[in-house]
């Protein structure tokens, strides 16, 4: 919402007080209503509960809480937003209030707006009267056409770097994968190493009484 201070209100004093808040005195600005009917600018109620939680009202002092707060009727908007202003930069009058922030963003000649070269680095900032002569002269919008090719060209690279950084963290992600069968590949392989070198443990036992009982033959044999 466009400040309050680029307007003045237009003949204050035939205001109606039921729309005037009574902490800031001023017509309602963002108005909510709180639990016990009483309205006020959400900013100024916010405000004032911060230092107590009672209706500032001296006919109710209730304890109050943000959670209760709700909007007012839309009669009661309306009524806020057909007030008269007048635009305090370019001086133009009997605007509504409700449609002073599309005045000032859209056709205030007075309203100072940045260059739209802004985004490539211009620093200027004027009036929208001056906007148009400005932009003719600007340095950075005659770069433009060159600097939106520099700027397709930098997202183009930042997308392929961003799938070449995926394409990687899919590689690691592969190694490890293979790291981890190669691991539980080994493992099993020294399980099975383990009955080999029984197998031949026992083999060699058997040699062994084998050789024995030749022994004690070609003993026997040559008695």
């Amino acid at each position: 919402m466009i400040s309050s201070n680029f307007y003045e209100y237009i003949d204050r004093e035939s205001i109606d007080s039921d729309l005037i808040c009574l902490l800031c005195h001023n017509p309602f600005i963002d108005p909510t209503v709180t639990q016990c009917g009483d309205t006020y600018c959400r900013p100024c109620i916010e405000k004032d509960m911060g230092n107590g939680s009672h209706c500032p009202s001296q006919s109710c002092n209730q304890l109050l809480s943000t959670d209760h707060l709700i909007p007012p009727s839309r009669r009661f908007i309306s009524m806020l937003d057909k007030l008269k202003v007048r635009c305090q930069l370019c001086e133009k009058t009997n605007i509504n209030r409700g449609i002073f922030d599309e005045h000032v963003k859209t056709s205030c000649f007075e309203y100072r707006i940045d260059c739209p070269g802004k985004n490539i680095g211009c620093q200027w900032f004027g009036s929208r009267k001056e906007h148009d002569e400005h932009t003719k002269t600007c340095l950075f919008e005659k770069l433009r056409p060159i600097v939106d090719i520099l700027y397709k060209d930098i997202e183009k690279l930042q997308k392929q770097t961003e799938q070449q950084t995926t394409e990687l963290g899919q590689h690691k992600t592969d190694i490890e994968l293979q790291k981890t069968q190669i691991e539980q590949l080994e493992a099993q392989l020294q399980q099975q190493q383990i009955p080999i070198s029984d197998i031949q443990s026992e083999n060699q036992t058997q040699n062994n009484e084998i050789t024995s009982i030749r022994n004690q033959i070609t003993i026997l044999q040559e008695e």
